[in-house]
C-alpha cells in the first residue's frame, strides 16, 4: 500500500458513478451516514452532503458512542461540532449498559449496527451508508483467505446489505484510504483517530501491517473479491432453486427437505443448504464455517442426526427434519405493546402490555394444563421435536393464551420471522 507521488482526491463525479450502482433512489432521498470521526468516515460524510444536496435530499450523520474509552464522549462531541462547521446535521447514538471483558470489538460492531438500523427505522431512512474501502476490502479478503473460507468468506464485504429496516451501501470499496485521507486534506478537514486501529492485540491490524510491508495496492483484492462475489451469486442462485423444489418452511418455526434430493445434490449446494437451514432455524445471523458444515453433512450422509448453530437436524426416512434446539431458549418475559421479536425467530405483536412469552419447552404449567385428551389442534399437529422451541404467550394473571388466531384475542399475532431468512444472502456485516 505503500505508494509515491501525490494522491488525489475523490471527485464529485467519482463519488456520484459510485452512488448510481445503488440507484434508483427516492426523489429528494433521506440518507444516513455512519460517521465515527475517523477520517474514512468523515471523507464519506463530506462527498455524501455534496451528493444528497445535489438531489434535492437531506444527510443525517450518525456517530455512535460506544462508551468503550473514556474520551469517546468528548470525541464524539468534537465530531459533531466538525460536522456542524459544514452544516451537516448529525446525531449521537449512545450504546448503553455494561461493556464486555472479551471480544469487544466484535460486540461494539453488533450494537453499532443495532444502533444504526433502528434509528433508520425511526426515522424513516432507507439509506445507510458505511465508510469501508478498497484498504478495508483487501484486509478482509486476506483474512478470510488465511482462515480458509470458501467463496462466500472470499466475496469479503458486499456492496449492498439489507439490514432489517434500510439498505446499508458502501460506495467507498474501490478507494483506497489514501484518497479518502486526500479528499479532506483537500476540503481543509480534521479528523479522530482511533488508537485501537492501531493496536497489535487485534488480527486486522496485523493483516494491515503484512500488506502494507508487501506494498500491495488493494484494488487488486478488490477485484478478486468481486470474482468470487460473482462465484457466491450464482451458488446462492442454485441453492434458492433447490429449496424451492425440495424444502417446506412451516410457520411453526421448522423446516423440511427431501434427504435423497439433499444427498444427490452438488456438495456446494449440500453445504449451503444446510448452512441456511442452520441459520434460519437457530435464530442466528451469522453463517456456520465450513469446517462445521462439512462435519454435519458428513453425519447427515452417514444417517444421523446432529445439531449445529442452535439447529437440530434429523434424517427419517425420505425427509431431513430441521427443528429449534430444545436448549439455550429465552427465559420468560414481559411482552412491550408493539412488536417484540423472540429468539431470532419469531415476531410477536400485542396490543398493550401484560403478555408474557416462553418457549413451550419451559413451560410445564401448560401441560399441567392440557390434560393428553384435550389439547390444543394446533399443537397435536406439530412434530413432537417442533414443540420445545415454539413460542408460548400468557396473560397478565398467568393464563396461557391458547391461540394467536383466537378472536378472544384480538390483536394478537404471531409469525415465524428469522433474522436471517431462508432465502436470505450469506453475507455478514464486516
Amino acid at each position: 500500500m505503500n505508494r509515491t507521488g501525490p494522491v488525489a482526491p475523490i471527485t464529485f463525479r467519482e463519488f456520484a458513478d459510485a452512488m448510481r450502482t445503488f440507484a434508483p433512489f427516492e426523489r429528494a432521498p433521506h440518507v444516513a451516514v455512519a460517521v465515527s470521526g475517523g477520517a474514512d468516515s468523515m471523507a464519506l460524510a463530506t462527498l455524501a452532503d455534496a451528493w444528497t444536496r445535489r438531489n434535492g435530499g437531506v444527510l443525517t450523520a450518525l456517530i455512535v458512542d460506544h462508551g468503550i474509552r473514556p474520551e469517546s464522549a468528548a470525541e464524539a462531541r468534537l465530531t459533531a461540532a466538525r460536522l456542524d462547521q459544514r452544516s451537516i446535521r448529525s446525531v449521537v447514538l449512545n450504546w448503553p449498559g455494561e461493556k464486555p471483558s472479551s471480544g469487544v470489538q466484535a460486540a461494539a460492531r453488533t450494537a453499532r449496527y443495532a444502533l444504526l438500523d433502528s434509528w433508520c427505522r425511526e426515522n424513516g431512512v432507507l439509506h445507510l451508508l458505511v465508510a469501508h474501502h478498497a484498504d478495508d476490502q483487501a484486509e478482509t479478503f486476506l483474512m478470510r483467505l488465511k482462515r480458509g473460507s470458501g467463496p462466500d468468506g472470499l466475496a469479503a464485504m458486499q456492496r449492498v446489505r439489507e439490514l432489517s429496516s434500510c439498505r446499508l451501501l458502501r460506495p467507498l470499496l474501490d478507494f483506497p484510504k489514501a484518497r479518502l485521507v486526500a479528499t479532506l486534506k483537500s476540503n481543509g478537514l480534521d479528523w479522530v483517530e482511533d488508537p485501537s486501529n492501531q493496536s497489535a492485540k487485534y488480527a486486522r491490524t496485523a493483516i494491515r501491517s503484512e500488506l502494507t510491508d508487501a506494498d500491495n495496492d488493494p484494488r487488486d483484492f478488490v477485484i478478486a473479491s468481486g470474482r468470487f462475489a460473482r462465484a457466491r451469486e450464482a451458488l446462492e442462485a442454485s441453492t434458492a432453486d433447490w429449496l424451492a423444489r425440495n424444502a417446506a418452511l412451516y410457520p411453526a418455526g421448522y423446516l423440511e427437505f427431501g434427504y435423497r434430493a439433499w444427498r444427490t445434490a452438488d456438495e456446494e449446494i449440500r453445504l449451503r443448504v444446510i448452512a441456511r437451514a442452520a441459520r434460519s432455524i437457530g435464530g442466528k445471523v451469522f453463517t456456520p464455517d465450513i469446517a462445521a458444515l462439512e462435519r454435519l453433512a458428513a453425519k447427515l450422509e452417514g444417517g444421523n442426526g446432529a445439531t449445529l448453530g442452535g439447529a437440530r437436524f434429523d434424517p427419517v426416512g425420505e425427509v431431513v427434519g430441521v427443528f429449534r434446539e430444545a436448549r439455550n431458549l429465552p427465559v420468560d418475559a414481559a411482552l412491550q405493546a408493539g412488536s417484540n421479536g423472540w429468539d431470532g425467530r419469531f415476531i410477536i405483536h400485542v396490543p398493550e402490555g401484560h403478555v408474557g412469552i416462553s418457549a413451550l419447552a419451559w413451560s410445564p404449567s401448560v401441560a399441567e394444563n392440557w390434560p393428553r385428551n384435550n389439547r390444543p389442534a394446533w399443537y397435536c399437529a406439530l412434530p413432537a421435536r417442533a414443540r420445545a422451541g415454539v413460542p408460548v404467550l400468557f396473560d397478565g394473571t398467568g393464563h396461557f393464551v391458547r391461540n394467536p388466531a383466537d378472536p378472544k384475542n384480538v390483536g394478537i399475532s404471531l409469525r415465524f420471522a428469522p433474522k436471517m431468512p431462508l432465502t436470505g444472502g450469506g453475507f455478514s456485516v464486516a
